[in-house]
């Protein structure tokens, strides 16, 4: 017995105005535009409302999320759900090239963006336990424990692919801009960004403000998602 497969045909009669219809992929672009500009606000603003820490050490983090549980459980949360967001909406960044050149670099950025923020959403939830632990425990017990469970092997790996989620989106930069659909310019913001980030002690505020020049880049490549849609919509 055979089986005989037919591949199905665009016709005008898919669309009520006799136009082709557009594919389910396409109308989730301007959802990923969107996904990369909200994600980005709330990334600012997690960054905004986390708990100020006297100093980098241990001793001093596990305090400063103790100290406000309201505080801490906000900002992991705007923290959680904004890394999330960007990281579903940059598998989208692919759709925008047309053509070759660039394409396979967009895709390696957007992989690694995803898989680098996720892991990122991941290790946002321990702020829940540490702030708990800082609560609930004396300081040295509280430290012990922290520092046991963040010294474990499979932790460190998950640490370690964060730092995709800081390459990813370079990467996707570069396809874009080799392909044609940004420009090299986008580099600018999101380095310095980068850099600023990495000079200084972590702060709430100057920390909100890095987040902020550092999403310009993104939320750009989220627009030009939208628009990408929208110009597709009309010519379909």
């Amino acid at each position: 017995m055979t089986t005989s497969l037919t591949t199905p045909t665009t016709t005008t009669a898919d669309a009520a105005d006799g136009r082709p219809a557009r594919s389910a992929g396409s109308r989730l672009l301007p959802i990923a535009g969107g996904a990369l500009i909200v994600g980005s606000l709330l990334y600012v603003t997690g960054m905004a409302t986390s708990p100020p820490q006297d100093s980098m050490d241990n001793a001093d983090y596990i305090a400063a999320l103790g100290r406000d549980e309201s505080r801490t459980a906000l900002s992991a949360m705007l923290l959680h759900y904004g890394n999330m967001a960007l990281a579903l909406a940059w598998l989208a960044a692919p759709a925008l090239v047309r053509g070759r050149r660039g394409g396979t670099t967009t895709i390696v950025g957007a992989l690694l963006s995803a898989i680098g923020l996720v892991s990122v959403t991941g290790m946002v939830m321990y702020d829940y336990w540490t702030g708990a632990i800082g609560r609930m425990l004396d300081p040295g017990t509280a430290l012990s424990l922290f520092e046991d469970v963040s010294g474990s092997p499979a932790v460190a790996v998950a640490g370690t692919l964060t730092l995709f989620g800081l390459l990813g989106p370079l990467v996707v930069y570069a396809g874009l801009a080799r392909a044609g659909v940004t420009s090299w310019w986008l580099f600018a913001p999101a380095v310095a960004a980068l850099g600023a980030s990495m000079s200084m002690a972590f702060s709430p505020l100057p920390f909100a403000a890095f987040a902020v020049v550092g999403a310009v880049p993104t939320v750009v490549i989220g627009l030009r998602m939208i628009q990408r849609s929208r110009a597709e919509a009309t010519t379909a």
